[in-house]
This record gives C-alpha cells, structure tokens and sequence, in this order.
C-alpha cells in the first residue's frame, strides 16, 4: 500500500540508564545495554525509527532526594550535586539520527508500589510518553507501536521481516489494529553466571556458600539469546490479555 508519510512503521519506548523495580526492591543499571540490543533489533526487524523517551534524567532527581546518588551521577562538588552526568545518549548516538531519536523526558513516576496491592504503583511518566509519541510522531508514520526495552515485537513463522507482515495485512485483510497476547520468557541457565552484590544481602559471597546464587546474564551473551525459554507457548491463554501488546494505525 502506499502511503505518502515518511515513515512505514515506528516504536515508542520509555525507558532509563538505571530504575527500580516495582516495590523498589532492587536497583536496576543495565538499561543501557538493554536499550542498544533492543534497538540493533528493532531496526533488523523492519522498524523505520525509534523513539527513546529517556527517563533518566527524573530518575537520577529521585535517587539523590532519597540520598541514594550513584557515582555516575555525582562528582563530588557543591554544583556536581544537582546536574545530572549521565542519559542515553551515548547509546542512541551509536545509531544514524534517521533511525533514533532521543527525547529527554523529565517526569517522574507518582509511585513505584508493586502491582496487587495497597494503592498499586502507576506509570503517570510512561503513559504520558507513549501519548506524547503518538501525539508528536503519530502523524509521520503508517503503523505504530509502543514497547519496553525488555520487549521484542519478533516476526513468526516465515516472516523476517514486520513491513512484509504489514504489506500483506494492508492488502488483504484492511485491520487497524493488530494486538498479541505476551508472556515473560525465562532465561537459560546455560546463559547465565553467578554475580555477587554485597549491598544485597541476598547476593552476597557469603549468601553463595550456603544458597543458590544470584545469577546474571554472561557478558558474551545477548539478553535476547538468554531471556529465550518461552514456556508458555502460543496461542497464549486468554488471561495474558492483560498484558496485550499492539500494532496499530495512529490515524
């Protein structure tokens, strides 16, 4: 089909060098590994451009009001303590400016509580992102979607491709929306090594002599090769259409 707009099909993704997981358990600080993988992927796989709304930048202001700065955000002087020292930018900056856009994106999330429980976490900062893409970018594309860097829109069976999947769709089938029920892959234990985290009590080497030991990605693997155990084979049940993702027409 064709289409006047510069764009056949984009990605929106919300994301940050380092976050908290739900409950603020634990500290995260492999986004931009994640995100370069995520991205070299995405443009294998047919997507025109990407949209990196970074998150850091908010997160780096919560960590230091919790007292909680990291060395990457901090370099020792009076002034060195409100600017910000790191972004995603050294990732995104690996990509031609024709395929990745970086938006700093300042707002902070209301809260981080886990899902299920009392006053459950909400992402205020990440809806307001995929709405501000589709918004902002929406007009200059055919098809849209928007994904976490922990997510991989794969083409199945014989496809390699998503804009040959999207030609066939627009001639012979006319859908606006294409959703796809997702679950979590689990990773493969040949992939993985043991990491010790003294500042985890749970991780520590001491922790390793008596328990399991925390386990982490081999360097020499991608996170896509490692997080590849889907058990829960397709067609997915009907209850993971909580967690649909979509393909969809932003007009």
């Amino acid at each position: 089909m064709s289409s006047n707009k510069p764009h056949r099909l984009v990605a929106c993704t919300w994301t940050s060098a380092l976050h908290q997981r739900r409950g603020n358990e634990r500290r995260i600080s492999d986004g931009k590994s994640r995100l370069r993988e995520w991205i070299a992927f995405h443009l294998e796989a047919g997507f025109d451009h990407l949209y990196i709304f970074d998150n850091t930048g908010a997160n780096a202001t919560v960590f230091r009001l919790k007292n909680e700065v990291d060395p990457d955000f901090e370099e020792g002087s009076d002034q060195d303590k409100f600017r910000i020292h790191d972004d995603l930018s050294s990732v995104t900056n690996l990509f031609p400016n024709s395929k990745v856009t970086r938006i700093d994106w300042p707002a902070t999330i209301c809260n981080n509580n886990r899902p299920a429980h009392d006053d459950p976490g909400e992402r205020s900062s990440q809806y307001a992102a995929e709405a501000a893409c589709r918004l902002r970018y929406g007009p200059y594309t055919d098809w849209m979607a928007s994904m976490d860097p922990d997510e991989y829109f794969i083409p199945m069976g014989n496809n390699t491709d998503w804009r040959e999947i999207l030609e066939k769709v627009d001639k012979t089938e006319g859908r606006k929306i294409l959703k796809f029920r997702s679950t979590r892959a689990r990773p493969l234990l040949s992939r993985l090594e043991p990491i010790y985290d003294e500042g985890a009590k749970e991780c520590t080497r001491e922790m390793g002599k008596t328990h399991n030991k925390c386990l982490t990605k081999k360097k020499d693997k991608t996170y896509l090769e490692t997080y590849n155990c889907e058990y829960i084979k397709s067609p997915k049940p009907s209850r993971f259409a909580r967690a649909m993702k979509q393909l969809y027409r932003p007009d």
